[in-house]
């Protein structure tokens, strides 16, 4: 991982600190430590799982701010100085609401292909440049490691009633679903292009996890 995206996901660590803490209401500085170490823990997941995806399939990826720049499917509108919506809409979202909304649309992810790429074959066929399923099979699976990890954690926090377990069940599902939004340059969008189908069975995944978080 380069510097400038590593420095970019420390800002989305922080940011997404503050939005739970604010959501959270009234913590000590313990509950505030763990808040941080939750968020680490949901952004190095997703992140870990996308770039563990990319790399098997011969791509390299990066991680940015999430940019508003193009608002409809025409040439002409594209924004000439794209908004980085990634650090703007989830502070703003959260401070109008006073805490109640908990945007995560922190990152999107920006791909090349590898070498190696050209020479594999893929049945009788070789595909040097990256295709929608691609982006769409490493976005699909930063979701499912978060559904993952959210369904994991609501288990240990039945087993071992730590409300910390919980906190970290809830807050990646709401990272997951976030990103599953099919605007833009989010996961969900290119998830969305690249396999409608597989769009479909990740927001029926998601539906299932929210109701054993929330109702098991």
């Amino acid at each position: 991982m380069e510097r400038k995206e590593a420095s970019i996901i420390i800002v989305a660590i922080i940011l997404m600190s503050l939005i739970i803490v604010l959501h959270e209401g009234s913590l000590n500085f313990l509950d505030i430590l763990w808040i941080a170490i939750i968020s680490t823990i949901i952004l190095l997941v997703s992140v870990f799982c996308k770039k563990l995806t990319a790399k098997i399939i011969d791509i390299t990826i990066e991680h940015k701010i999430w940019l508003f720049q193009r608002w409809w499917v025409g040439k002409s509108s594209h924004l000439k100085n794209p908004i980085p919506a990634g650090a703007i809409i989830p502070a703003i979202l959260s401070l109008v609401s006073t805490g109640f909304i908990t945007c995560f649309s922190f990152l999107q992810f920006e791909s090349k292909a590898l070498p190696a790429k050209a020479v594999k074959k893929y049945g009788v066929k070789r595909f040097s440049e990256i295709m929608e399923w691609d982006l769409c099979m490493i976005g699909f699976y930063g979701i499912l490691g978060l559904l993952f990890l959210s369904t994991v954690t609501k288990i240990f926090s039945m087993y071992f009633f730590e409300s910390n377990f919980m906190l970290l069940s809830k807050y990646s599902l709401y990272y997951a679903l976030w990103n599953l939004l099919p605007i833009s340059s989010l996961d969900g969008a290119k998830m969305f292009f690249g396999s409608s189908r597989l769009y479909i069975f990740t927001l029926i995944l998601a539906a299932m996890v929210s109701l054993i978080i929330f109702i098991a």
